[in-house]
């Protein structure tokens, strides 16, 4: 166990200095995903690792696309924003050590799934051409607003998804804990709970998630400032950030994908 937590370390060292590097990590996202890296290693082994780090590389690629380039490492992901997307993953990874059952270790890549398909959604979606509809009423709304669909949004939802459960089958394969009888039962239930995820986080976006408006300027945000600007509360609660938001769907897609899974 020793050894696994060791190799563990090793690896996630290396990958969050390499995001810190390239910006994509400020200093406290590198401690963070070194720890979390760490604990899903040595408890969920190197297939949820492996999985959590395709998630990161992809959406990190992602983010590049539309992105400005920075020079302030700070620009880079918190430690909020990374427990935000994986602290789910490596608690259901404790789970899996102490008990053995591999449905903890699928619970854990459903989570990831969840990340990854909200992140392609929303990076992918802000280059579609076409109109963004609300999820909850289906009017057109602005193009990035929480809660907006777009067909090359949902579409990239289901694929970021899909692209979990096909990383999982190969992780999966090459494991010494491979079944061959489970595992198109386990792709399934990754690839249907990510995208369930997706669908949870925009409606939680749109109902409960908090939104801003700049008092002199009336221009809307999810963060609760603006520069050289105060902001009121417009709708949703004041806790309910964007990471809260992902934290949340991540961890109830979990919850109800396991439940259809074994009922």
């Amino acid at each position: 166990m020793v050894l696994q937590f060791l190799i563990g370390f090793g690896l996630s060292f290396l990958v969050a200095f390499l995001a810190y590097k390239k910006h994509s990590l400020n200093q406290s996202g590198f401690i963070a995903a070194t720890l979390l890296g760490t604990i899903i290693y040595g408890f969920g082994t190197y297939v949820v690792w492996s999985a959590l780090i395709l998630f990161f590389i992809s959406s990190s690629l992602l983010t590049k696309l539309h992105e400005k380039k920075v020079k302030d490492a700070s620009s880079g992901r918190n430690y909020i924003q990374v427990l935000s997307n994986g602290f789910v993953a490596a608690m259901f990874s404790v789970f899996f050590y102490y008990s053995s059952n591999e449905l903890f270790m699928v619970a854990a890549i459903i989570s990831i799934a969840s990340c990854n398909s909200d992140t392609w959604a929303s990076e992918i979606g802000v280059l579609s051409r076409g109109k963004t509809y609300s999820i909850l009423t289906f009017k057109e709304v602005p193009k990035g607003v929480s809660g907006g669909v777009s067909k090359l949004g949902t579409l990239a939802s289901f694929l970021g998804a899909l692209f979990i459960g096909v990383s999982f089958i190969l992780l999966y394969w090459s494991s010494p804990l491979f079944n061959n009888s489970k595992i198109w039962m386990y792709f399934s239930v990754i690839t249907l709970g990510g995208f369930i995820g997706c669908l949870i986080d925009s409606y939680m976006g749109i109902l409960v998630q908090a939104k801003y408006k700049g008092e002199r300027t009336g221009k809307y945000t999810e963060k609760a400032f603006l520069e050289n600007e105060k902001v009121i509360l417009t709708s949703g609660l004041a806790w309910i950030t964007n990471d809260a938001v992902n934290f949340i769907s991540g961890f109830i897609s979990t919850a109800i994908s396991m439940l259809i899974f074994v009922f």
